[in-house]
């Protein structure tokens, strides 16, 4: 009588002890697992990262995901707080469950841990908005920031990306970047935006290495002045220290006489960042 179940072969154990069909059905469903949670988070950083709220077709577009998966994304990550749709325009924007995400991050940073009293304490002597920015993902991205005081100040904002080719404190951070990916960043830079020759740029990059600071003046905001020195390299995280104000206050004189201050400050959180917790 035959069997029911079909034949043996097909039950035979493949190693690991489950069935061999069942071993290639199983990395079948995890590589799609793997595929559907790179997109999601892909999604997330998108709208995170965006100027203005996105579609779902856009979103789709931009990131060659199926518009479906898109739509499931979202509605996902809307469940959990993680993104919004406004209701007039359907388009979605980071939700307010993000906020936990980037206070916990902020909570268990070591190099915020290591900043936070030498920022601040810059912030009060400067009168100027102090803050720590590192490189992600080929951008720059303030990781702490205390707010000068005064009436009419700069601001960064934690946790919001910049072009690493706009600013002093960009220039801070290629400057520290292994040679080879500082020649990727600036070919990809010149290729999408068309901007200056990538010699100037790597010229601008050295002279920062060669100065050990960087000067901006109107460069990333109109009548906004920044002068960055270099933290330290930790592992895959390179970290500056910078000042922003307007220029009424940061003229060039002014800013050459805080480098020494804020390379003090630069030294002391290396320091700190270095100690095993």
């Amino acid at each position: 009588m035959a069997n029911e179940q079909g034949p043996e072969s097909s039950e035979t154990p493949a190693p690991g002890g489950a069935p061999a069909e069942d071993t290639a059905a199983g990395r079948t469903a995890g590589a799609s697992t793997v595929q559907i949670v790179d997109h999601a988070l892909l999604v997330l950083k998108t709208i995170a990262e965006a100027d203005r709220p996105r579609g779902v077709r856009e979103l789709s577009r931009d990131l060659e995901i199926s518009k479906s998966s898109t739509q499931r994304i979202l509605a996902s990550l809307e469940r959990v707080g993680l993104a919004v749709m406004d209701e007039n325009s359907r388009k979605y924007v980071i939700g307010p469950a993000a906020l936990t995400l980037a206070w916990r991050h902020a909570a268990n940073s070591d190099l915020v841990s290591a900043a936070s009293e030498a920022t601040a304490r810059i912030a009060a002597a400067t009168g100027e908005t102090a803050c720590v920015s590192a490189v992600v993902d080929g951008r720059r991205v303030t990781v702490y920031e205390v707010e000068s005081s005064q009436p009419l100040r700069l601001i960064t904002g934690v946790g919001r990306p910049y072009s690493l080719f706009s600013g002093a404190t960009g220039r801070v951070l290629l400057s520290m970047l292994p040679e080879a990916h500082l020649e990727h960043l600036v070919r990809e830079h010149v290729s999408a935006t068309g901007a200056a020759g990538a010699a100037e740029i790597t010229a601008r990059v050295a002279a920062a290495r060669d100065q050990g600071y960087a000067f901006s003046r109107g460069e990333w905001i109109m009548g906004g002045c920044g002068v960055a020195v270099p933290i330290a390299t930790q592992g895959t995280v390179t970290a500056a220290l910078s000042i922003y104000g307007p220029e009424a206050r940061l003229a060039d004189r002014r800013m050459t006489e805080l480098v020494p201050t804020l390379r003090a400050a630069a030294a002391q959180i290396a320091i700190r960042w270095r100690q095993p917790a």
